[in-house]
């Protein structure tokens, strides 16, 4: 449900229950003001949860698995590290861009975690290897096709401005000694994850964002999954130097 209250400037939004929402936290009837992003306490422990648990997740897979993780202790610390920069910028930026834009739009917007993916992850990540589904932004409101088109693809567009940031870094800094070495492996990872998260999430697959898209355009969606491509091609073409 979506209704907005124009003399007082609110919009009051309401997510329901359904079978599909199982294990994505419950819903909630949020008011909320025209303005900047807006968060509420249930959101902010469900993105603290997800980044906390997909951080160790990621962090196992990286270490092949909790027995070489706790063997050395010392490397896990790091992967550790790398895993945390790698989920604040290319899953929560990506989630945050569409919540951002989604509430330009006038919609509610607020992230859910998926605790059931959330733990499978962690699961999977203690045998060395993670597929995840950590959670998602939930919108809820009236939007036109474009506009719903727009929500989904800022989550890819910000993986790949997030690459394109990157990447000179570890271009530049790859083959350096010391921290500057390692600050060029850390970019090297960012980059590679954020290609891998924007071209996944760009499959044309319900629930993913390239389904979204398609829908909308298929124009853009060929435009932003050209970009990804174009930019995997620097990354495997160009050497560091």
């Amino acid at each position: 449900m979506w209704s907005d209250r124009s003399r007082s400037r609110q919009a009051t939004y309401r997510t329901e229950s359904s079978p599909f929402t199982a294990g994505w936290g419950e819903p909630l009837q949020v008011n909320r003001r025209p303005g900047g992003m807006l968060f509420s306490n249930y959101e902010k422990a469900q993105i603290a949860e997800s980044v906390a648990i997909l951080t160790v997740a990621l962090a196992l897979a990286l270490a092949d698995g909790i027995g070489p993780a706790l063997a050395n202790l010392s490397i896990f610390a790091v992967k550790l590290l790398m895993s945390f920069a790698a989920v604040m910028t290319g899953f929560l930026l990506h989630e945050l861009a569409h919540k951002w834009m989604a509430q330009k739009y006038g919609c509610w917007a607020e992230y859910r975690g998926n605790r059931n993916g959330l733990l499978l992850a962690l699961l999977m990540g203690a045998f060395g290897f993670l597929i995840a589904a950590p959670g998602a932004v939930m919108v809820a409101g009236r939007v036109t096709p474009q506009q719903h088109g727009h929500i989904a693809a800022v989550g890819p567009l910000t993986n790949i401005a997030l690459a394109l940031a990157v990447l000179p870094f570890y271009l530049l800094l790859a083959g350096a000694a010391g921290p500057l070495g390692w600050f060029g492996v850390l970019a090297r990872f960012l980059v590679i994850i954020n290609i891998i998260l924007g071209g996944f999430n760009m499959i044309p697959v319900p629930p993913l964002d390239g389904s979204k898209i398609m829908a909308w355009s298929s124009a853009a969606w060929g435009g932003i999954v050209a970009g990804i491509l174009a930019l995997a091609m620097v990354y495997w073409t160009i050497p560091p130097f």
